[in-house]
């Protein structure tokens, strides 16, 4: 029986994925909809060690699988990209402005085309 830190790192990485994904839909709607709880320290701090292990170990796989974004791994590229567009538009729909809901929409577009492009392997989510 072997032990391979590649497939665990990898399962911990997805099951951060989902957490985190389920929490901003969650808190998003519950924010967009003006819930008090939705931006509640402790679970801002939840949120927040998740999406630091969950970038831990998504950088630990970069580097463990020799992924290069610029020759050859294209899709981590996208994701990368992803990444900053679903940040920004996150921040945007937790915010106090006029359009919000906007910010939350985008934030879920990007983060369904990280997910596609991490389990396609491609930018353009062809298999």
């Amino acid at each position: 029986m072997s032990y391979s830190y590649n497939v665990q790192m990898a399962e911990i990485h997805v099951l951060l994925a989902w957490f985190s994904l389920l929490m901003f839909v969650v808190r998003g709607l519950a924010f967009q909809f003006g819930a008090p709880w939705a931006m509640d320290v402790r679970l801002r701090t939840l949120v927040f060690g998740a999406n630091v292990l969950m970038t831990v170990t998504g950088l630990s796989l970069w580097a463990l699988l020799y992924l290069n974004p610029l020759q050859g791994d294209s899709w981590l590229l996208a994701k990368l990209l992803a990444l900053v567009a679903y940040t920004i538009c996150a921040h945007w729909a937790m915010g106090s402005g006029e359009f919000r809901l906007l910010g939350y929409l985008l934030a879920l577009l990007a983060l369904a085309y990280m997910m596609g492009t991490s389990i396609t392997r491609s930018p353009w989510l062809q298999t």
